[in-house]
């Protein structure tokens, strides 16, 4: 008979190896997945996910990154526009009346980021309208408010008109698919 504790030993020896500094040097795919999420969900400082996993400063840094790229790609290619029926078939009440073809409500967002220490870079990312270091997105919400569209970052100097050409978002929108379909703007 195998006891739990001596299996789990054996999957622990066999899964990392100590280091100097007495830290695992590799951790389990699902524990990996757990600090990322973990990461997200408390913002937790760096610091303190090195010591509640007991790993190493690069290690979590190298997770952070990896985890973070992984899901952007998955979840970057899922395509979350709705077909403009769909977006009739779940509108609320009170969209029933004026607004009953509306087919997407969009909205320019800013995000604050780092200041560059390049001056060039600065006045690409510069906001006046935040007087600080932004990246703005597109983003496009159904009107029960499913998310339905996220641009790509644009530098923070661009302007909305700019980013709604750009963005991709004119060739999702049309007019025959929603029976003269509405869109709700600010500005």
């Amino acid at each position: 008979m195998v006891r739990v504790t001596s299996s789990q030993k054996s999957l622990s020896t066999s899964t990392s190896t100590e280091s100097p500094m007495n830290r695992p040097t590799k951790l389990l795919p699902i524990d990996e997945l757990f600090l990322f999420l973990n990461y997200l969900a408390t913002g937790c400082t760096q610091r303190e996910l090195c010591h509640k996993f007991n790993i190493h400063r690069a290690t979590e840094s190298r997770i952070l990154v990896s985890r973070s790229n992984f899901l952007y790609t998955l979840l970057g290619s899922v395509s979350i526009w709705m077909a403009p029926d769909r977006v009739r078939a779940n509108c609320p009440t009170d969209f029933s009346g004026p607004y009953k073809n509306t087919q997407v409500i969009l909205d320019c967002t800013e995000m604050r980021c780092q200041t560059p220490s390049s001056l060039l870079l600065q006045s690409e990312v510069f906001s006046a309208f935040k007087s600080h270091c932004t990246f703005k997105a597109f983003i496009g919400m159904s009107p029960h408010g499913a998310l339905t569209f996220v641009s790509a970052l644009f530098e923070g100097s661009i302007s909305d008109k700019d980013i709604f050409r750009h963005s991709g978002i004119s060739s999702l929108l049309t007019d025959d698919g929603c029976n003269g379909g509405q869109r709700v703007s600010d500005r």
